[in-house]
């Protein structure tokens, strides 16, 4: 077979077969036209031979649509990959090509300007629509100037934005707070802390939200709060106290795993003196027990907004703001105890 020749259009085969580009055409897009079974067959030939692609992205420009999603979502964890996974499931299905691309710090300031260059990009190419996971959580709506001034559907996932009014899928924070303090409760504990990760992270500020619920209707029940970045230098002292927390919840699993060094050099051990519980389902191999966590179903949440997606590009979505939150589901192991 002849090698493919360089830049093979519809002119060649045209050319080639002795019609007209329009005959070409119509028959290579299956759009009718009462054509000879023999000028069909000579066109489908000589395409194959020459090894004929049409270009994807200017007939996806021609008809208003390229079939292309950008999509902004760090690679560097699992609990992301998994949500990517989900995405591309339901993309594979549909015939939509995702163009991958994230910010490489995954919590950023406000004034960062490298989401709007990579948001500039994918516009500049094309794209049909963008599910993004912010990373700052207050970026103004002018942030994303390009994305409403070309009618550009925007999907949040995980991490949710006050200032803009879009689709978003994410985990039911304030569902998985309340499980977490009903679990440990019913185990016993009454004083817990809760490491987070701030104000300005919604994931962390919903689940201590609906932990702090549950634990303010419970009789004798009390939580202090600490952020991570303050770990090192306040738990020392928290967990020495006399009447210390029998009980840790901490915001995801790497929090979970960063304050375990710390409790070893205090002479806690894990599960008996001290429970310990995480969220999101991402323990690491160098944990040296097995978490009680949180299923946060990324998979589930990778489909959900492939799902949306196609429903707001394919205009299938009234104008009201779609919000789905997926509750997670408690994930008993060896880490967390009764409180005797």
């Amino acid at each position: 077979m002849a090698a493919p020749k360089e830049n093979v259009t519809m002119k060649t085969i045209a050319e080639e077969a002795g019609v007209t580009l329009t005959t070409v055409s119509r028959i290579l897009n299956n759009k009718g036209g009462k054509y000879a079974d023999k000028t069909r067959d000579r066109i489908f030939e000589i395409a194959a031979r020459l090894k004929y692609r049409p270009n994807a992205l200017v007939l996806g420009m021609q008809r208003g649509k390229t079939h292309t999603a950008g999509v902004m979502l760090p690679t560097s964890e699992w609990f992301y990959s998994q949500i990517i996974a989900g995405i591309h499931e339901v993309f594979l299905d549909n015939e939509i090509l995702m163009m991958l691309d994230w910010n490489s710090r995954s919590i950023n300031q406000k004034d960062d300007a490298l989401e709007r260059r990579i948001i500039h990009q994918l516009v500049d190419r094309r794209v049909d629509g963008i599910i993004l996971r912010p990373t700052c959580e207050e970026f103004e709506s002018s942030y994303f100037e390009e994305i409403w001034e070309r009618d550009i559907p925007l999907i949040l996932i995980d991490r949710d934005m006050a200032n803009v009014k879009t689709d978003f899928v994410g985990t039911d924070g304030e569902a998985g707070g309340r499980a977490a303090a009903e679990y440990l409760i019913e185990l016993g504990h009454r004083s817990i802390l809760f490491i987070g990760a701030g104000e300005l992270v919604s994931t962390s500020r919903r689940r201590e939200g609906g932990f702090r619920n549950v634990l303010s209707e419970s009789p004798n029940a009390c939580c202090k709060t600490i952020d991570i970045a303050d770990a090192a230098d306040k738990l020392p002292a928290i967990l020495k106290q006399p009447d210390r927390p029998t009980a840790i919840f901490c915001y995801n699993d790497p929090v979970a795993e960063q304050i375990i060094p710390i409790l070893h050099e205090i002479g806690l051990s894990i599960p008996k003196d001290l429970s310990l519980l995480g969220f999101g389902n991402q323990q690491s191999a160098d944990c040296p027990f097995a978490l009680s966590t949180f299923n946060q179903h990324p998979q589930l949440i990778g489909k959900t907004a492939g799902e949306m997606y196609l429903d707001r590009v394919d205009h299938k979505t009234a104008n009201g703001i779609r919000r789905e939150l997926i509750t997670p589901d408690l994930i008993i192991r060896g880490s967390c105890g009764m409180q005797k």
